[in-house]
C-alpha cells in the first residue's frame, strides 16, 4: 500500500534506512548497500550500466537496453537505466528496499523489488543548514551540504548539494596516452525542493 505503515505491520520484507542510519552505517552510495541489507548483491557492469540485485534477480545483460529486474524510484518517479555507480547519497529522508516482486504497486521492472529513494522535504517555519566535508587518500574531498529556508507561514524552499573530487586510482603507463591516471571522480549535483501547504489537508511539493 503506499500510506505510511509500521513496517512491522507491512506484509513483504522490507530494509528501511533513515536519515541517521546512513550516516551512522556509512552509506554513502548504491554499493554499500549491499553490505547493510540481505538478500542484495552490487556489480559494476559494462558500458556504464550496473546490476543491482535483490534474490538474485537483477539485470545480467551487457546491453545498454536491458531493462532491470530491481526498480529504482526517487521520489516515486522510475528512473530508467540510472547510473547507480556514479550516485552519491545526500540529503535523503530514507532509502526502502522492497524485497520480493513488486509489480503491482511498481510495474514490470520490479520482479525482483524496489529501491524507494525518498529525498528530504522542506520544513516550514524553521531556518536549518548543514554542511559535511570529508578529504582522503588520492585528494580525494567531498562536500555536501544543504539549506533550509521558510517563505512566510506556509511555504519553504529547500536547497542541497554534493560535489566529490578524486584523482584516478590507475596509473597510465601508455607514453601515447594524455592522461596520468584514470577511474577519478568529478561529481557534482543540486536539488531544489519547493513546499506550500495553504490548508492543513493540502500539501504541494
Amino acid at each position: 500500500q503506499r500510506i505510511v505503515e509500521n513496517i512491522q505491520d507491512v506484509s513483504i520484507c522490507v530494509s528501511a534506512l533513515d536519515t541517521e542510519l546512513l550516516e551512522l552505517k556509512q552509506v554513502d552510495t548504491f554499493s554499500d548497500l549491499q553490505f547493510n541489507a540481505p538478500n542484495v548483491n552490487y556489480t559494476k557492469t559494462g558500458f556504464s550500466g550496473s546490476n543491482f540485485q535483490i534474490r538474485g534477480v537483477g539485470a545480467t545483460l551487457t546491453a545498454a537496453s536491458a531493462d532491470s529486474g530491481v526498480a529504482t524510484h526517487v521520489n516515486d518517479v522510475y528512473i530508467q537505466s540510472p547510473r547507480l555507480f556514479e550516485l552519491e547519497y545526500f540529503d535523503l529522508e530514507r532509502v526502502e528496499l522492497l524485497r520480493g516482486p513488486q509489480g503491482t504497486l511498481f510495474g514490470r521492472n520490479a520482479t525482483g523489488g524496489t529501491i524507494n529513494m525518498v529525498t528530504a522535504k522542506p520544513q516550514l517555519e524553521e531556518f536549518q543548514g548543514a554542511v559535511n566535508f570529508e578529504f582522503g587518500n588520492y585528494n580525494s574531498t567531498r562536500l555536501n551540504g544543504m539549506v533550509n529556508v521558510p517563505i512566510g507561514d506556509n511555504a519553504a524552499l529547500r536547497v542541497a548539494g554534493i560535489d566529490l573530487q578524486r584523482e584516478g586510482f590507475w596509473e597510465t603507463v601508455d607514453p601515447r596516452a594524455d592522461f596520468d591516471d584514470f577511474d577519478d571522480r568529478d561529481i557534482y549535483s543540486l536539488r531544489a525542493s519547493f513546499r506550500w501547504q495553504p490548508t492543513d489537508d493540502t500539501i504541494v511539493d
